[in-house]
């Protein structure tokens, strides 16, 4: 009787009991490998994105502020990143922490939306799924816009369906807030505005009629222009510009497009693969083209149409490569973009359980065949998952017109989960039903789809990514001052790829820091060597020379820079301040306005430039 009774109440508080049950655990999950991987040196230390999206929320803290020019990139996840910082003491254990309690949210998403397509048993596997999924875990954890950019999309497509049924203006409204705010995270989703079209006429036209469908709509719209409009209005105020959220779309385009373009790689050969070096010499490659200053918006114009003409040059490549993206895509290989995701797995064993990329790329070489299976049974009742497909259609085009990576397909992993349980779930059937046919055949193309997903399509070095793991790790430490550590992990990362320049001159700072100028100077010598676009070694040596009061061999290495990157402010400036100490006053004033000409907002250079024009009319 008790037992009976205690049943029945368990059903009685099932409604409430399995989401809060699902968030437990997923948080519970977060909170395992957050602290497992709280032992990594850029745990505390960020580098890459999460460096720059940490100094952005500083500055954003700042009593200085933003630069007064539009935003480069999309700016919701810096504010939010700002407030999480300055409310945990810039804590960056704590700020991950909440980042990870919202991440925990995201199962309990999933579950609804399950119980709203299907039924409670596909929506509790979906959503247990989500709990363990490891690049949940992973981006959960990482301070960058992918966690959020997942949430708000998984929102979206739940705020459209609660639009669907029940077509309140008010639930329009809703969601056109939430395409608005996810268009701040990453504006590539806002392509979902026009195929929504799509929706209002088959969908929400029979239930509300042709003028109340398309006010239905036009609601969404404005609401999503409320939320972005601000942004427009700031970037025209400080920079006269009509820059709508970012202005970088141009550049990811030639980025994503380009002759030499591989689809994946997030960097363009001959330019600075850092963000603040790619960003600064974007521009003065536009400029410099063109002959003129641009505004920030022409600068982009400048670089679609650079693309829009090697399209036009060349279309059986740029065919071929979106081919190529679309098949990356369906890859179960995790590209990087930021970190190498697999590095993880040394530090957290709960992720080395849940990852990994021998025969099979799990769980996303798994994932994603199974989830063509369930999307292809899905078919026979196209109108419920209407939204479903416009959104996967949507976004995979955005992915294609700019390039594709791990991060990038993050916020259609939810929807994947689902449709591959739906894929199990009638499988399952099959074999109940004995419907041997039916199941042969499904098997077939599954069979084949997993071929396709995990197979080496990118054909990315994997001695370079350890090699890349390793260097990230030594730069961490050597930010800590923790050198031995850092050398042995530079020396690891030259054993995996011996043309890694970025470590060899890495070695070079730790050998000058411990005094050996003579070891400083061939680790330098051996990263040129191995990569002659990279401008560090060169400088260090310059500045070895420099001290040694030997100007002018200075300034034949920095020639040199100067001849493999043009383009870098930063060479000018070197060039200037040893002309100026050699008395070539003139000369290092022309070196120092070109330095300011390709980046006006090199503090430093505008300061040298005011102590030589100083100097200049003290002379007159």
């Amino acid at each position: 009787m008790q037992t009976s009774r205690f049943f029945e109440n368990l059903s009685r508080h099932s409604r409430w009991l399995t989401p809060l049950l699902i968030f437990l655990a997923a948080l519970t999950l977060r909170v395992v490998y957050l602290n497992q991987i709280s032992e990594i040196p850029t745990f505390e230390k960020p580098v890459m994105d999460e460096q720059y999206h940490l100094a952005l929320a500083q500055q954003i803290n700042s009593e200085k502020g933003l630069p007064d020019e539009p935003y480069y990139r999309a700016p919701l996840y810096p504010y939010f990143l700002a407030v999480v910082f300055d409310l945990t003491a810039e804590s960056v254990y704590w700020t991950r922490m909440i980042q990870i309690l919202l991440g925990a949210l995201l199962p309990l998403l999933l579950y609804f939306l399950g119980l709203r397509l299907f039924n409670r048993s596909l929506a509790f596997w979906s959503a247990a799924i989500a709990a363990f999924y490891p690049t949940f875990l992973y981006y959960d954890s990482a301070l960058l816009i992918t966690s959020l950019m997942v949430l708000l999309t998984t929102l979206l497509i739940l705020q459209l369906y609660r639009c669907q049924k029940n077509p309140l203006p008010l639930q329009f409204i809703l969601a056109g807030l939430l395409l608005g705010l996810a268009g701040l995270a990453r504006p590539n989703i806002l392509l979902l505005g026009p195929f929504l079209i799509i929706w209002i006429i088959l969908i929400i036209k029979p239930q509300l009629g042709w003028k109340k469908a398309l006010l239905s709509y036009g609601l969404i719209a404005l609401a999503a222009l409320v939320v972005v409009l601000p942004v427009t209005v700031r970037n025209y105020t400080v920079g006269n510009d009509a820059v709508f959220i970012a202005w970088q779309g141009g550049y990811n385009f030639y980025i994503g497009n380009n002759r030499q373009a591989t689809g994946w790689s997030a960097t363009v050969p001959g330019i600075d693969a850092t963000w603040g070096g790619g960003y600064k010499q974007s521009i003065a490659i536009a400029e410099k083209s063109l002959g003129k200053r641009l505004k920030r918006s022409e600068v982009s114009d400048f670089w679609f149409g650079l693309t829009f003409e090697e399209i036009r040059q060349d279309p059986g490549n740029f065919l071929s490569l979106q081919i190529k993206k679309l098949r990356l895509f369906a890859n179960g290989f995790e590209l990087p973009n930021n970190q190498n995701i697999y590095l993880a797995r040394e530090f957290s064993p709960l992720i080395s359980l849940l990852m990994f990329d021998g025969f099979l790329f799990f769980p996303y070489g798994l994932l994603l065949p199974l989830a063509l299976l369930g999307l292809a049974f899905s078919v026979r009742e196209w109108r419920k998952y209407l939204l479903v497909y416009l959104l996967l259609s949507s976004y995979v085009v955005t992915l294609m017109l700019f390039f594709v990576c791990a991060r990038f397909r993050q916020p259609l992993i939810p929807l994947l989960i689902m449709l591959a349980v739906f894929g199990i779930m009638q499988l399952l059937k099959f074999i109940k039903k004995r419907d041997i046919k039916n199941l042969s055949l499904t098997l077939l193309v599954f069979a084949l789809l997993l071929i396709e997903s995990n197979h080496d399509i990118a054909g990315i070095d994997r001695n370079y990514l350890k090699a890349e793991d390793h260097m990230l790790l030594g730069t961490a430490y050597l930010d800590q001052g923790r050198l031995e550590s850092a050398k042995i992990e530079f020396s690891k990362s030259v054993k995996f790829y011996p043309g890694f320049a970025q470590s060899y001159n890495n070695l070079g700072l730790i050998a000058l820091r411990r005094g050996d100028a003579g070891g400083a100077s061939q680790y330098f010598l051996k990263a040129i060597q191995a990569d002659p676009q990279t401008l560090e070694p060169y400088f260090n040596l310059a500045t070895q020379q420099i001290e040694k009061q030997q100007f002018q061999q200075a300034l034949e290495i920095l020639y040199q820079a100067r001849r493999r990157q043009p383009l870098n402010d930063f060479v000018y400036l070197k060039i200037g301040s040893t002309l100026y100490q050699l008395g070539r006053i003139d000369e290092a004033k022309l070196a120092i306005e070109e330095s300011l000409r390709l980046n006006p907002a090199n503090e430093v250079a505008r300061l040298a430039y005011q102590q030589i024009i100083t100097e200049l009319n003290s002379a007159d």
